[in-house]
């Protein structure tokens, strides 16, 4: 290995974009569990709530694009810095600490988001009657 650190960079780069992939796939799970839930006798009292949550699906959606984004400036600055150049290792580490820090807020939201919204179904009525008996 010629450059051990930039395969180290790359090796991090390629766990945080699978890490995004699977926020998204999570996010899209809970949209179509919201979906069914409308789909089957909903009360519609409990509209409010459900328009809360997609809100804050799409917003999921927005900061996994966002930091998709931020991905592909740190992939395409692998594929052009060496380790030569000084100032392109620390650009990369630069990026990859903002990175890193933005999908793990974007993970604990995720998390937060997901039981969240679970505890919410579980307390709209047609799932409290069915826990009752």
């Amino acid at each position: 290995m010629p450059y051990p650190e930039l395969n180290q960079l790359q090796y991090e780069s390629d766990t945080w974009k699978r890490s995004l992939d699977c926020m998204m796939d999570e996010n899209i799970q809970l949209k179509e569990r919201m979906s069914e839930i409308l789909k089957n006798d909903f009360d519609k009292t409990h509209l409010e709530g459900i328009e809360n949550f997609q809100n804050s699906f799409i917003k999921q959606d927005a900061l996994i694009g966002l930091l998709r984004n931020e991905m592909t400036e740190v992939e395409n600055l692998l594929k052009t810095g060496t380790p030569a150049t000084v100032t392109a290792i620390g650009t990369i580490h630069k990026k990859l600490d903002n990175l890193r820090s933005n999908i793990s807020y974007a993970e604990k939201y995720m998390q937060e988001l997901k039981f969240s919204f679970d505890n919410y179904i579980l307390k709209l009525p047609v799932f409290e009657s069915s826990i009752r008996q």
